[in-house]
């Protein structure tokens, strides 16, 4: 009767650890999923400037504008079409609310970029940044930002996919492709056979059987890549605006053949259909609807 009553105690005293435990279990689970979603990156706070890694994607800088790219349409098309900073700086007081300050030593100049208010998206929206500026490098941060000025791009891991985002491509690498060298061929040496009596010939045009001087391979590839328009390192095509009369149905039509393909083109661009162009902005066309590579004139 004993033994029976003391393993009755033992199995009550099991069952309640394994239910506390449990508890606790749950208990942690619940703050780790209720954590901010930023919490992360709080030890970058009020840190100062802290350099972006043109090699490393999981430096904390990478880290977290490679987040905020998988978030902000904004921020993701800003860095694609301006390139990496070298550096940036959280400010603020709540990590889930910070002010980031981009660097660019080469043209000296800093972006800030600011959350939007909550008021404008819904409440489980992902976060959009805007972006001001730009604005002339503090004279307390020059001196740092300079010295960072040899690193021209920045390697992020976004989606699980690794992109390079930059002016230049990182070494080893190529964004365009280049023509291949074909030698041109040399003349055989014409043998002129001596005559005794030239034999007219009747009926040809003897100055226009002379042809001009073609152009090689290679002067061939030069003019073509000349006159065509630029394209990104994944091929698609990067139209530069001339004027302001230009729109994004008379891009669409130039490059796709079709006025109707300027929705795709407003939306690989994060733009409104009717969205006013100004001279000297890019327009990326997707590689997928381009019929017509020469640049619109």
């Amino acid at each position: 009767m004993k033994a029976e009553r003391l393993q009755f105690v033992i199995k009550q005293v099991f069952s309640t650890r394994i239910i506390v435990s449990l508890a606790c279990v749950g208990t942690v689970a619940l703050s780790v999923a209720c954590a901010p979603r930023h919490a992360q990156f709080e030890s970058l706070m009020n840190k100062g400037v802290v350099p972006v890694s043109p090699e490393n994607p999981f430096n904390g800088s990478n880290l977290f504008l490679a987040k905020e790219m998988e978030q902000s349409v904004y921020l993701y098309n800003f860095l694609k079409e301006k390139g990496s900073p070298q550096a940036i700086e959280l400010k603020g007081s709540n990590p889930e609310n910070p002010e980031a300050h981009l660097f660019y030593a080469d043209s000296n100049e800093e972006y800030i970029a600011q959350p939007a208010p909550r008021r404008s998206r819904a409440k489980d929206a992902p976060r959009e940044w805007i972006i001001i500026g730009p604005f002339e490098i503090d004279r307390h941060h020059y001196s740092d930002v300079q010295q960072l000025k040899q690193n021209p791009y920045g390697v992020f891991e976004i989606f699980g996919r690794r992109e390079v985002l930059g002016k230049e491509p990182p070494r080893g690498e190529s964004s365009t492709l280049q023509p291949v060298f074909i030698p041109t061929p040399k003349p055989r040496p014409v043998v002129h056979k001596k005559t005794h009596k030239a034999i007219p010939t009747v009926g040809v045009d003897t100055q226009a059987a002379i042809p001009s001087n073609p152009l090689n391979f290679d002067q061939e590839a030069l003019k073509e890549e000349k006159e065509n328009a630029e394209r990104d390192a994944k091929g698609d095509l990067i139209h530069t605006v001339k004027s302001k009369s230009e729109t994004l149905q008379s891009i669409a039509q130039w490059y796709t053949s079709s006025s109707a393909n300027a929705k795709e083109v407003a939306d690989k661009n994060a733009l409104p259909l009717d969205a006013k162009l100004n001279p000297g902005a890019k327009v990326i066309i997707p590689s997928k609807i381009v019929v017509n590579p020469k640049r619109m004139k």
